[in-house]
């Protein structure tokens, strides 16, 4: 008998949670890639629960993705703040940066300081011992026993079946409706390129494909993430714009970033033709 789809997810399971407890620890520790690796430890192991759901049984599941999903959104706040702040970075003049440096980096240390002091909770503790076990004994049902190249395909192409619909609604949309199709288009992305990577651990042409399109489906979610954070920037910059004006300082520099976001934001919808067409 080759090998099973619950072999490869089982596998794929473990080595994510490897990956967020590595992470966790360099967040406790104050390194610099702790809050982002442990992000997308925990997106994949989400996408992992949700793209499969014929090979796993256990009732469990949905709480521990809403879990999963929880800390993902505390992490993502400290992210969100440490992207912005390296984005106000370009800011022509010395005032306007240390006004952006004065009003976000404080967010940001209180963030990183929730997530850090978040790790201590019991609530998290028992997060991380479920996973243990979920990842050493999987709850599969019988589908798992199924060869990997039967099974585990079927997950990866409904996730890009998915991405594919929401870019085609995205086509036609303008202003902040456009902003939000887009930012769908790129959680989809993120999906269908996460189910895609655990097909990508088999082996032979259907492996090689998988991973093929994990790397195209990655090069549209890079770039529509550039785009969500254009987008978002652009909502930050009017509100230090804002404050410059009432201190008497001068909005220019604000103008010519947002004006470059702007830029950049637009640019990314050429990343539509980039969405694979699912086969099958």
């Amino acid at each position: 008998m080759g090998t099973t789809a619950g072999t490869l997810l089982t596998e794929h399971l473990r080595a994510q949670v490897a990956a967020l407890a590595a992470a966790e620890d360099d967040l406790a520790w104050d390194g610099s890639k702790g809050v982002h690796d442990a992000r997308v430890a925990t997106r994949r192991l989400r996408a992992a629960l949700t793209e499969l759901p014929r090979l796993l049984a256990d009732d469990d599941v949905d709480d521990l993705r809403q879990r999963l999903k929880d800390w993902s959104g505390l992490l993502g706040e400290s992210r969100d703040l440490e992207v912005q702040l390296a984005r106000l970075e370009e800011l022509g003049d010395h005032v306007a940066r240390l006004r952006a440096l004065d009003t976000l980096g404080p967010r940001l240390e209180q963030a990183r300081a929730a997530a850090v002091e978040h790790l201590g909770t019991p609530e998290h503790t028992g997060l991380r011992t479920d996973l243990d076990l979920f990842a050493t004994h999987p709850p599969f049902t019988r589908k798992a026993e199924h060869a990997w190249d039967d099974e585990l395909p079927r997950g990866a192409r409904k996730a890009a079946r998915r991405m594919a619909r929401r870019a085609d609604r995205a086509v036609g949309k303008e202003g902040p409706e456009l902003d939000a199709a887009l930012h769908r288009v790129r959680k989809a992305a993120r999906r269908a390129r996460y189910a895609a990577e655990i097909v990508a651990r088999g082996s032979g042409g259907v492996a090689s494909e998988a991973a093929d399109s994990a790397e195209r489906f990655a090069r549209v979610q890079e770039v529509l993430g550039r785009q969500h954070d254009a987008a978002v920037l652009r909502e930050v910059l009017t509100s230090l714009r804002a404050a410059a004006v009432e201190a008497g300082e001068d909005p220019a520099p604000y103008d010519v970033l947002a004006a470059a976001e702007f830029a950049r934001a637009t640019s990314s919808l050429t990343t539509l033709v980039l969405v694979p067409t699912p086969k099958g």
